[in-house]
């Protein structure tokens, strides 16, 4: 799919939101929207991580099964969900005042595949909120950022479908522990900040102990 001008338009909105909002007072751009807005979202949307969980838990019978190439695409697949459907659509719908356009920026994002043009946005919430630097966050034992391990496994994903390329048990693998890892090491930290914990089948609800 090619870059037109109306991906152009999303990705200045992508940088007016994350800079621009309140141009005056920019460390306060993610603070004063987020916490309880975002809290409030997942409350009301409890499953919107589901998704993502039942993929990751597809992944481990293809990689189970030997099917290397297609256990890449879901790890990619579920990776993207977990950044964009769980972390980027409660980011948007917190920081844009207009639901109706929330909504248009939201469904936009969900279906454009990758991450890296959110990737901005998503660093400066996990900064703000779980205090953490997200281009530092690294599986145990790897030097490699977290953020650019899963832009590793998205490329891989894209040579498997649009190159034909295939590949082995151990980029399945890698894959499956780089998914595992967003989930463990960027998303729940993120939940665990505002209050949240994850139960069964990725449902999201008010954590009961500090």
């Amino acid at each position: 799919m090619s870059y037109d001008p109306q991906d152009a338009a999303f990705d200045q909105m992508y940088e007016r939101i994350s800079d621009e909002l309140y141009p005056e007072h920019k460390e306060q751009a993610v603070s004063e929207f987020t916490g309880e807005r975002l809290r409030s979202f997942y409350l009301g949307n409890p499953t919107v991580m589901r998704p993502a969980v039942e993929i990751l838990q597809e992944v481990k019978r293809l990689h189970a099964n030997g099917h290397s190439s297609a256990t890449v695409v879901f790890c990619a697949t579920a990776i993207e969900l977990f950044l964009k459907a769980t972390l980027l659509q409660p980011i948007v719908y917190g920081l844009v005042l207009s639901a109706g356009l929330a909504d248009v920026i939201v469904e936009h994002a969900v279906k454009q595949p990758g991450f890296d043009r959110y990737r901005k946005l998503l660093s400066r919430l996990f900064q703000e909120l779980a205090d953490l630097d997200l281009a530092k966050v690294t599986r145990d034992g790897m030097q490699a950022a977290l953020i650019d391990e899963s832009k590793g496994v998205q490329d891989l994903r894209n040579d498997i479908i649009h190159k034909g390329s295939s590949c082995d048990s151990e980029a399945a693998k890698h894959a499956i522990e780089v998914a595992v890892a967003v989930y463990e090491k960027v998303v729940v930290p993120m939940l665990w900040s505002l209050g949240l914990t994850v139960v069964a089948k990725g449902r999201i609800e008010p954590r009961q102990f500090t």
